[in-house]
């Protein structure tokens, strides 16, 4: 992993500048990919699609930044949001509109992802009944707007807690592959668990 000259953003709300890593080249080796559909490259780190700004605490998408650089020195900043962030964030971007639908399609994948990452670590976030809510609605938004592969809609219904519902339709795939059939049957073991917590698969 090489590292360049950071970019440089700029908040579209109060005009505070930040730098943010930006990478000249990256490999995949370490790999983790999870059931949830989140890769982690630890030599090739994500730099997020929102970001934050440090002065005013508001929220804005990274790609519709002008592509500036700094002209020397580097930066290891990737501007991640914790959970509580990023329901902010998500709150304040719906609230907003304007979204292309791809830019949704991100905001609300990252959203299903920082909330999985609870699993992912040794976080202990206690969620209240209005994050499970957030949580579900949204991975039914994923499900039904975005997400063609009946294991990836199976395995969706499960991490919300509809384990017959997941089931009905893993009974229905065919399995054409040792990789393939060893993902439903590990999904299959945690529907018989009512396991709802994401999982790593290599």
């Amino acid at each position: 992993m090489n590292v360049a000259n950071p970019q440089i953003l700029t908040c579209p709300f109060c005009g505070e500048k930040k730098e943010i890593m930006c990478l000249m080249s990256g490999n995949t080796i370490g790999a983790k990919v999870w059931s949830d559909n989140k890769c982690i490259y630890p030599m090739y780190p994500e730099i997020s699609f929102v970001q934050k700004c440090p002065h005013c605490g508001k929220f804005y998408i990274r790609t519709r930044q002008e592509a500036v650089w700094a002209d020397s020195g580097y930066s290891f900043e990737q501007g991640l949001l914790t959970y509580e962030e990023m329901k902010q964030a998500f709150v304040q971007l719906m609230e907003a509109g304007g979204l292309t639908h791809d830019e949704e399609i991100n905001v609300r994948m990252m959203l299903h992802h920082v909330h999985n990452d609870n699993f992912r670590s040794e976080q202990t976030t206690e969620f209240t009944d209005d994050d499970l809510t957030l949580f579900r609605e949204n991975a039914l938004w994923l499900i039904q707007n975005i997400i063609r592969d009946n294991v990836m809609k199976a395995e969706f219904y499960r991490e919300i807690g509809e384990f017959e519902k997941a089931k009905s339709i893993l009974d229905e795939v065919p399995v054409s592959d040792d990789f393939y059939k060893s993902l439903v049957e590990r999904i299959q073991e945690r529907i018989a668990n009512r396991d709802s917590a994401v999982f790593q698969l290599y």
